[in-house]
């Protein structure tokens, strides 16, 4: 009976000590999910090196390693159905992140080829072509209100100095520049944008800066006068080509948009996946709680039912013992 009891004590003690392995497991499983989340769901940027997108993916393959020991640990613990879906929620965390990490270098590529391109531009616009283009516009209107020009080798008469072509040569240095900022802006605004929504937009603005400039150039090409700086002509095209020849910068940006778009619903859905993971997790602790629970009652009723049993047991013996007295009593006063 004592040894039935002590059985009973061990097999309570041994279910105690699994689930509290199997909670134990199911905590690092969240623990390491939430960091392989966190670490392989950061949106991609210029501002990442080399050597931290390198120190991430080793991270990321420590986290899945751990992930992977926790998952085979909690098979065979009594609970297989649950961590089958865990293990399936985690294998669509691993393949998601896994998905953001193989395209993220051609992201950064077009992240690091936009910045490029912007600080060329910048430097090409800000630096030659709007200070040629506003030094040509002050000459030319110099020497319409004055007919001297150090570029050219006379003084001119008033009515040749503001004559028709002069006008035409004033108008069409300052539309380039008036249209220099819008044209500038919206590409600059390309190379940074992140909402696929306002391309048509900035690129239609750009379009008609573009289409004023274009029609001024074709005009100074020809037409320029002294006044104008040989550079502005070709700056101008060099500017309209950014956005409109070959590899422009709207091809580009939606290139790269693309890449964008896919990588944040990626690191969206893992949000998703993270939430069904919790609610199984939560689901097992639940039925660890209730296995736990039943196991105490069992043990709690194989002890009252062992303790009834000693007690009549007892009596029962008690009984023996006295009837065996009164029986040796009889005996011996019959001797």
């Amino acid at each position: 009976m004592v040894g039935w009891l002590v059985i009973g004590s061990l097999n309570e003690r041994t279910q105690s000590n699994t689930d509290a392995e199997v909670l134990e497991t199911a905590m690092a499983v969240a623990k390491y999910s939430n960091s392989l989340a966190s670490t392989g769901s950061v949106e991609s940027n210029a501002a990442m090196t080399r050597e931290g997108v390198i120190e991430t993916r080793g991270a990321i393959a420590n986290y899945k390693s751990e992930l992977e020991g926790q998952l085979a640990a909690l098979e065979g613990m009594g609970y297989d159905d649950r961590a089958a879906r865990i293990r399936d929620q985690v294998g669509l965390l691993v393949a998601n992140v896994d998905q953001i990490e193989n395209g993220r270098p051609d992201l950064l590529r077009a992240l690091l080829a936009g910045e490029q391109n912007r600080q060329k531009l910048a430097l090409a616009t800000n630096r030659e072509l709007a200070p040629a283009a506003l030094t040509s516009l002050d000459n030319q209107f110099h020497f319409m209100m004055t007919g001297r020009s150090d570029l050219r080798d006379r003084v001119a008469t008033g009515a040749e100095a503001f004559s028709k072509e002069e006008f035409l040569r004033y108008t069409h240095i300052s539309t380039p520049l008036r249209s220099l900022g819008v044209a500038h802006s919206s590409l600059i605004g390309a190379s940074r944008m992140v909402d696929p929504t306002l391309v048509t937009t900035v690129e239609e603005a750009f379009d008609s800066a573009a289409h004023r400039m274009e029609r001024s150039i074709e005009y100074l090409s020809e037409n320029g006068g002294p006044e104008l700086d040989p550079s502005v002509v070709p700056l101008s095209n060099q500017l309209i080509a950014a956005g409109t020849g070959p590899g422009n910068y709207f091809g580009a940006l939606r290139a790269r948009l693309s890449l964008a778009v896919r990588e944040r619903e990626l690191i969206a859905v893992n949000g998703q996946i993270l939430a069904e993971l919790q609610l199984e997790l939560d689901g097992l602790v639940a039925e660890v709680q209730q296995s736990s629970a039943a196991s105490k009652d069992e043990s709690a009723q194989t002890a009252s039912t062992g303790r009834i049993i000693v007690l009549v047991v007892g009596i029962v013996g008690v009984v023996l013992a006295l009837l065996s007295a009164g029986y040796f009593a009889i005996r011996g006063r019959q001797v």
